[in-house]
């Protein structure tokens, strides 16, 4: 424990007696800027949180209380100052770091000057924004600035009007008003009139008006009728020969695919295909074609058409070209869509380090790894001349995590092989008006060979799914699912185990067959704000066992567990999970990552325990970072031997809940991250073979596990290669009252213990 102490009473110290230094490239008389206040004269309601970005003077960044980029230039500067060269070090110092920011009264008046615009924009139309320098008492080259405002009386709307020369215009703004950005008595926000200017722009773009834009548009604001109120008017001008806007119909869409000289094109339901020298059936193209000769433009539909064949797969670029056609340019348009495509064949071999989600439990990689591993890929498209898609995938991982235990670091081996045939429609559902952006039909065959210090399964897994993307919000809906699951237990590791315990293994790893449908979703809001926005990914329900069950109870008088399908018993359960996660960007070098996690799984039927490949577990590189995974919980549960037996540490229910503060290190190369992770997994019932391992809602929170750590991404553009050290802090396995393992951190073996370190691809939520 002394020596701990030690370690802090230095490193305190080392801060203390760095802190004076950081003015030592700061010029006489002038002050480095290490603050900025803005005091508003009064609190309100109305939304300020921006305003930090209207300063055209920031501080110098930090790493938690030290400016280690102001420490790293300057370190790197010194050679210089004294009229040396440079080394290269020290050149990559200066580039790694940043000079001091020295306060400019300059860009103080432009601050001064923007932040007065931005509370303008918020309604605050007779504010007064006006700074001061204070220089630092006790640090003589330090100085702070002050922001003083006076905010005035902020304007709500009174009166709100539209004016249009065309009946058509104002009677579809009319009625659209509902979803009018600006409301009578809502507070003034220039946001939401530049809003108001977007929706009647893209309201007037579908209803045919293609050569509208927002130029047309304008607001006048009146405030001459009360001093807390602005009036305004939204004026649609006449183009500017004073004409007024027409809605246009497309004449003709012709789509052009691939390169050639042939000149013969196919007519299907009212569009012109020209093929050239590549065959595709035109009947795909049209049905991701979603406007037609005699139709009104819609620019909605457009873009959809663009998004929808991209989603194809078979073209690099799609193009699509308006001009106005000859016999009426005023009021008929031509269409041409060019698609080029991309080549047959693709193969692409992928050295890699890799990270997988947590899935279905149907795919080949059905489970979350990590590690290193080689992936294959052979893609054929448009096999029958249908837009499809034939994939072949070949990948082989190892699994890796280094802690100071008796496990090797590759404890897992992964060999898998799937096929998959990808059809750019939705199989026997042909309806054009779902308004889907994307969409496919996937069949999937696969086999998997995976080698644990425990045991080997082997997994051959079929099925079926519709992909397809509505709005915002991406769907897979899997009717059709089918896995043959075989286990075999390493005899020696069996041998370990209490007889009740080796019953247990032998049921939970026993061969199984899991059949049912399931049902995915993945929904982000980044297209609202890319710096603020939620993630969530879901399997709201997952099925198995149910139509072997209903055929049983018709046609075979055999009840009870373990019935057979094929000589396999057949799982039966439901299971539901939820993966919520928000990120916040606070500026260019720093954001916050939240993730929660919570998923449950209930077995019945013909089965007593949930499978081994849909039980939930926690440790590894996305999960509880300083645990290996499957060697923590269920519930308080702890054994004398965790490494050895960790396979049986999975549950059917888990909560976890990680963050993590994400901050630059080294710009668009480097960064860091401090995180801390807690969850745990539990069983739904009391199980001999794990006591205290079951939920119970008045102690679980007891049963928490937490962790801290350190970690380091390296942006390699095409990918993150992240490594993470993740240190315990609380582990529910010990006995109660010891459960705080971080009060014995006192040397260098029990950071060993109880620590691991990471490596993987991505970040981690």
């Amino acid at each position: 424990m002394v020596r701990a102490n030690l370690i802090y009473t230095w490193f305190i110290l080392a801060i203390l007696f760095g802190a004076c230094s950081v003015t030592k490239l700061v010029p006489e008389n002038q002050h480095l800027l290490t603050k900025n206040n803005i005091e508003l004269d009064r609190k309100t309601n109305v939304d300020l949180s921006e305003q930090a970005n209207y300063l055209g003077q920031r501080p110098n960044r930090r790493l938690g209380p030290i400016r280690f980029h102001l420490r790293a230039y300057q370190f790197g500067a010194k050679g210089l100052q004294r009229g040396k060269d440079s080394t290269w070090w020290r050149k990559t110092l200066i580039n790694i770091g940043e000079p001091p920011v020295i306060v400019d009264t300059v860009r103080c008046e432009l601050s001064s000057n923007r932040l007065s615009d931005f509370y303008f924009s918020k309604g605050f139309l007779n504010n007064s924004v006006s700074y001061s320098i204070e220089q630092n008492p006790w640090f003589k080259k330090r100085a702070k600035i002050r922001y003083m405002v006076s905010l005035g009386q902020v304007q709500s709307i009174g009166r709100l009007s539209y004016n249009s020369t065309s009946m058509e215009i104002e009677r579809l703004i009319d009625s659209s008003s509902g979803k009018s950005f600006l409301k009578v008595g809502r507070l003034l926000d220039f946001q939401s009139i530049q809003k108001e200017r977007a929706r009647i722009t893209q309201l007037l773009k579908d209803r045919g008006y293609y050569y509208f834009n927002n130029s047309y548009i304008d607001f006048s604001l009146d405030t001459n009728r009360s001093k807390s109120e602005v009036d305004i008017v939204v004026n649609i001008r006449n183009n500017r020969d004073l004409a007024p806007h027409l809605r246009q119909k497309i004449n003709r869409v012709l789509v052009l695919v691939g390169e050639g000289s042939n000149t013969d094109t196919i007519a299907e339901d009212g569009i012109q295909v020209l093929l050239n020298s590549y065959y595709i059936n035109p009947e795909v193209l049209v049905n991701n074609i979603f406007f037609r000769p005699g139709e009104y433009y819609n620019a909605s539909e457009v873009q959809r058409s663009y998004s929808s064949l991209l989603g194809v797969g078979l073209f690099r670029f799609v193009t699509i070209r308006f001009s106005p056609a000859r016999r009426d340019s005023a009021e008929l348009l031509n269409a041409v869509i060019v698609l080029q495509t991309a080549s047959k064949h693709d193969f692409i071999w992928e050295p890699q380090a890799i990270t997988t989600e947590q899935g279905s439990g149907i795919e080949a990689a059905a489970e979350r790894n990590f590690g290193i591993g080689n992936n294959i890929s052979l893609r054929n498209r448009n096999v029958f001349g249908n837009g499809e898609s034939f994939n072949i995938n070949l990948s082989t991982a190892l699994e890796t995590q280094f802690k100071s235990d008796s496990i090797r670091a590759f404890s897992n081996f992964r060999q898998s092989a799937s096929t998959e045939l990808i059809i750019p429609t939705l199989l026997f559902f042909k309806r054009k008006d779902w308004n889907l952006s994307t969409k496919s039909t996937k069949f999937t065959a696969s086999y998997l060979y995976d080698r644990n210090v425990n045991y080997v399964r082997h997994v051959l897994p079929f099925s079926y799914s519709y992909n397809f993307q509505r709005k915002k919000t991406i769907y897979t809906i899997t009717p059709l699912r089918v896995s043959f699951n075989r286990s075999i237990v390493e005899t020696s590791f069996l041998d370990g185990l209490s007889p009740e315990s080796k019953q247990y293994i032998n049921q939970l790893l026993t061969n199984n067959l899991i059949s049912g449908p399931l049902f995915s979703m993945y929904w982000n809001s980044k297209h609202k704000n890319p710096k603020r926005y939620w993630s969530i990914r879901s399997n709201p329900l997952e099925l198995s066992g149910n139509l072997f069950t209903l055929y049983y109870r018709l046609f075979s008088q055999q009840t009870g567990f373990n019935k057979e399908v094929l000589g396999v018993k057949y799982s039966q359960y439901a299971r539901t999970d939820i993966d919520l996660s928000y990120l916040h960007t606070a500026d260019e070098n720093n954001a916050f990552a939240y993730r929660f996690y919570a998923g449950i799984g209930l077995p019945y039927g013909n089965t007593e325990f949930l499978p081994f490949e849909r039980r939930f577990f926690v440790g590894g590189g996305n999960s509880l970072r300083a645990w290996r995974p499957r060697t923590l919980g269920p519930g308080t549960y702890s054994d004398d031997n965790s490494g050895s037996i960790s396979i049986e540490k999975t549950g059917e229910m888990m909560l976890q809940f990680n963050t993590e503060y994400r901050f630059n290190i080294i710009r668009n190369f480097v960064n860091g991250a401090i995180f801390v992770d807690a969850g745990n997994i539990w069983n739904l019932k009391p199980n001999d073979n794990f006591p205290n391992g079951e939920f119970k809602g008045s102690e679980f929170y007891r049963q928490v596990a937490l962790n801290t750590g350190l970690g380091m991404r390296f942006d390699l553009s095409y990918l993150v290669f992240r490594i993470d050290w993740g240190l315990a802090l609380h582990d529910p396995s010990d006995e109660a009252g010891n459960r705080w393992v971080i009060r014995d951190f006192n040397s260098l073996s029990w950071i060993g213990e109880h620590s691991a370190l990471n490596f993987a691809v991505g970040y981690p939520f």
